[in-house]
């Protein structure tokens, strides 16, 4: 699968400010527990900063909560210390100022490194490189000012800085250890038993798994859904209720408000039968036609070219997923990233490869 660069690209536009004024920016190396992405030392403050690159303008809080709870697990832990988050979306002032009051971790946004990058310091092609990163990223038709709509408070770039390195008064911050809830779901998945005898148990944790990832994202969950007619029946159909760039796109683009996702637990790749018949319970004018199969040993080449002739030939998307897709995605939500960004990425590559 290709991979895209976003995040490297991101991390080294942060290194840059920080290098500007007068930081030695240091890698953490991976080890056993949390670990931040940079190590920052200024005078007698040490300073974990953790970076997260979003393809969304908009990200949940709950996402911006978890990942702050897990800094401050590690900065609790480091005598004076403290944490800096920097996301690549927007986030209110409100979030800020909750985070900071909450769990003592300063919040860098969008607007924020659009103030920095101005600084006379840098190089003003970084934030002609940031905004490009921006855009590129970006899903959807609507590609305008990336800085646009964003709630930002207008200070000086050395403001930030000076900021940064005052120390925080001393108290104690309670934070419990962070549970990755994905990686227990993904070893669940994993001792289902393949084929018919395991099917149920499949598609029960299928739903929980999706329910965890897409909480936010997706609603009206339906399980073994008939249509009017009788003559299909969906194993689980969702509305799209997000702000998330990704399923905006899917709502503009594909002209689908109901995403519907089946289950194949099977003991080989599936064939292309299995999307020929899934194809026909997608149905544009009824603002369904979209599909994620999940498909437990992935699909064959057959399969693929199938589902690449329903976009092709009725505009029907079917993205099929496989186990180590799932946990690919339980992996990254753990990590407070987004799993729509996996998907993203998914969908670049299906159509990247889609010929005439």
């Amino acid at each position: 699968m290709i991979r895209f660069d976003f995040h490297q690209r991101f991390e080294k536009i942060i290194e840059q400010i920080f290098f500007a004024y007068g930081f030695q920016p240091q890698h953490v190396h991976p080890g056993v527990g949390y670990r931040a992405d940079l190590r920052l030392i200024q005078k007698d403050i040490l300073i974990y900063c953790e970076i997260k690159f979003y393809r969304s303008k908009i990200i949940p809080s709950s996402t911006i909560y978890s990942a702050c709870e897990r800094l401050a697990y590690l900065v609790k832990s480091k005598t004076k210390s403290k944490g800096l988050l920097i996301v690549s979306s927007a986030v209110t002032l409100k979030l800020k100022e909750e985070v900071l009051d909450r769990y003592k971790i300063i919040l860098w946004d969008r607007g924020d490194l659009y103030y920095l990058l101005k600084s006379e310091l840098l190089d003003s092609s970084l934030l002609e490189d940031f905004e490009k990163l921006l855009i590129e990223a970006k899903q959807g038709i609507d590609i305008v000012n990336v800085f646009e709509g964003i709630e930002i408070q207008h200070k000086e770039p050395n403001e930030y800085i000076s900021s940064l390195c005052e120390p925080f008064p001393i108290h104690l911050i309670e934070v419990e250890r962070p549970h990755k809830k994905g990686k227990s779901l993904c070893q669940e998945m994993n001792t289902i038993i393949n084929g018919r005898e395991g099917w149920h148990e499949f598609e029960r944790k299928c739903e929980e798994i999706l329910k965890y990832l897409f909480e936010e994202d997706l609603t009206l969950w339906n399980r073994q859904t008939r249509t009017d007619d009788e003559l299909a029946r969906f194993d689980l159909i969702c509305r799209i209720n997000s702000n998330d760039d990704f399923w905006k796109m899917i709502i503009q683009l594909f002209r689908s408000r109901y995403i519907l996702f089946e289950f194949k637990n099977y003991t080989d790749k599936i064939e292309q039968n299995q999307i020929y018949t899934t194809e026909r319970y997608l149905f544009t004018k009824a603002l369904r036609s979209v599909c994620i199969l999940i498909a437990r040993n992935g699909a064959n080449d057959q399969a693929i070219s199938a589902s690449k002739g329903a976009l092709r030939e009725h505009g029907k998307l079917i993205l099929i997923l496989d186990i180590k897709d799932l946990c690919k995605m339980l992996e990254i939500k753990d990590n407070d990233q987004m799993p729509n960004d996996y998907l993203s990425e998914k969908l670049d590559v299906f159509l990247i490869s889609l010929s005439h």
